[in-house]
C-alpha cells in the first residue's frame, strides 16, 4: 500500500511543480546571503581617501560575490533546463536534488570565508569545493534522468541527452584545477574562476554550431 501511495506521488506533475518551486527559493536565499557579505564603511565622516582604501580592501568580497553569484545563477538555468523536458519523477531524483542544494547552500559560507582570507590555500580550496561539488552533484543529477527515458519525450534536444559533459559543466573541472593549485599558487587557483565566463561562452558557441 505504502508503495502504491509512493509511485502515485512521484507520478503526478505536480510533484515535479513542487521539486522546482522549493529549489527556486533556495537559490533565491542563497543568491541574497550573498551580498550580505559587502559591507558598507559605519564610521561616519571619513574622507574620500579612506572610503576608497576601505572599498580596496574589500576586493576580496567583491570576488568572491561575483565569482559565487555568477556560478550559483548559472547552475540555476542549469538546473531549469535539466528538469524542464520531464514529466514524472521519483525519489531518487528528489534524494539528488536535495544533495545539490545542500552544496549550494554552502556557497555563501566559503564565499565569505574566501573574501576574509582570501590568502589562505585551504580557504581557497573549500571555496572552490563547494562550487565544484555543488556543479558536480547538479551533473549527477542530470546523467540519473538521461538514463530513464519514459520520464521524456521523444523531441527531446539532442545536446540535453547526450551533451559534452566538461563543457555542459566546466565548473565542476575548474574548481578541480583550481583545488589543485590552491597549495601551490594561491593566485593560480583564484584566476582559474576567470575562465569560467569564457567557457560558458565556448560551449554557447559550440551548442549553436551543432543546431
Amino acid at each position: 500500500m505504502k508503495s502504491i501511495r509512493k509511485n502515485v506521488f512521484f507520478n503526478q506533475s505536480t510533484t515535479l511543480t513542487r521539486l522546482c518551486a522549493l529549489t527556486d527559493g533556495v537559490y533565491a536565499i542563497v543568491l541574497t546571503l550573498l551580498v550580505l557579505d559587502l559591507k558598507f564603511p559605519e564610521t561616519p565622516g571619513l574622507t574620500e581617501a579612506k572610503i576608497i582604501d576601505d572599498l580596496v580592501k574589500q576586493i576580496p568580497n567583491f570576488f568572491s560575490y561575483l565569482v559565487s553569484f555568477f556560478v550559483v545563477g548559472t547552475l540555476w538555468i542549469k538546473h531549469h533546463m535539466v528538469l524542464n523536458p520531464l514529466t514524472k519523477c521519483n525519489e531518487g531524483t528528489f534524494g539528488l536534488n536535495f544533495v545539490h542544494l545542500l552544496f549550494v547552500t554552502l556557497t555563501p559560507y566559503t564565499a565569505s570565508l574566501f573574501g576574509h582570507y582570501g590568502e589562505d590555500p585551504i580557504v581557497v580550496f573549500l571555496f572552490s569545493g563547494s562550487i565544484g561539488l555543488a556543479a558536480f552533484s547538479l551533473h549527477i543529477l542530470h546523467w540519473s534522468i538521461v538514463a530513464k527515458s519514459e520520464w521524456y519525450g521523444e523531441d527531446v534536444a539532442e545536446e540535453w541527452k547526450h551533451p559534452n559533459w566538461l563543457m555542459a559543466y566546466p565548473a565542476t573541472v575548474l574548481a578541480v584545477i583550481s583545488m589543485s593549485l590552491s597549495f601551490i599558487s594561491v593566485t593560480g587557483a583564484i584566476l582559474v574562476w576567470v575562465i569560467f565566463p569564457l567557457s560558458l561562452v565556448l560551449y554557447s558557441f559550440s551548442a549553436r554550431g551543432k543546431k
